[in-house]
């Protein structure tokens, strides 16, 4: 409910249905969850806003706000939220197909060493888990373990992806243990991601091995959607340059 709010203009709903979803988010124990536990430091762990990881029923507010926004807009993106008709030309063929797919140009395929006789797709239609994806959640198994044992760890999320929403990543965040302590200590500052040349380009925070960037402009496909910005956040990563 806090990102439809945040991006209000964008979703273009009537007050009725705004009112709707807030009945919903009340009666579901999402309201107010960011500000009563996503605390810098964290109080403890963060608890759920029900009795499973799993929605309740009535309280599936996504797909919801999706079948709607869908009405309003039939060219709603949920990996990038402000899209509209016409949709825009992607070199990859995600979003729209109106040109040969780069990785499939058989002159790319061999300056890569892929093989020429294969197709290549960014996201299968295949179900790569076909007995589903019974792992645990990384933030609380295997990702605090990357963190500790790496000189330098990144977790990148685009302020415009609908799919995987940033608060969820902050609730993770907090709710993880790394290099002995729960979560960020101190709170991600607003505008706090500064790209070389340009300015402002969303928020960073950095503590104890873990780098978080918010990035302005960009929706799920950080590197597609938001190049300059990746750049800056790759070259940190690997080792060329000493700040975030």
């Amino acid at each position: 409910m806090d990102f439809v709010k945040k991006h209000a203009s964008l979703f273009s709903f009537n007050q009725t249905y705004m009112h709707h979803l807030d009945d919903m988010a009340a009666t579901c124990n999402y309201s107010g969850y960011m500000d009563k536990y996503v605390t810098y430091p964290p109080k403890g762990l963060l608890p759920l806003p029900g009795d499973s990881v799993e929605f309740a029923q009535g309280c599936d507010i996504w797909t919801d706000v999706y079948n709607n926004a869908l009405t309003i807009n039939p060219s709603f993106n949920i990996y990038r939220i402000w899209d509209t008709y016409p949709l825009p030309w992607d070199v990859l063929g995600f979003i729209d197909t109106q040109s040969p797919i780069y990785f499939n140009l058989t002159d790319v395929k061999e300056a890569i060493h892929a093989p020429v006789d294969t197709e290549w797709i960014e996201c299968t239609f295949t179900n790569v888990f076909p007995n589903d994806d019974s792992s645990l959640p990384p933030a609380l198994t295997v990702l605090s373990s990357v963190i500790q044992k790496s000189q330098r760890t990144v977790i990148v999320h685009g302020l415009a992806d609908f799919i995987m929403m940033a608060d969820g990543a902050r609730i993770a965040i907090q709710n993880m243990t790394w290099n002995g302590l729960q979560g960020f200590q101190t709170p991600i500052a607003d505008d706090s991601f500064i790209i070389d040349g340009v300015g402002a380009y969303g928020s960073m925070h950095s503590e104890r091995g873990l780098t978080y960037y918010e990035v302005a402009l960009s929706g799920h496909m950080v590197p597609q959607f938001a190049p300059v910005a990746c750049f800056q956040i790759m070259q940190y990563l690997m080792g060329f340059r000493d700040t975030p």
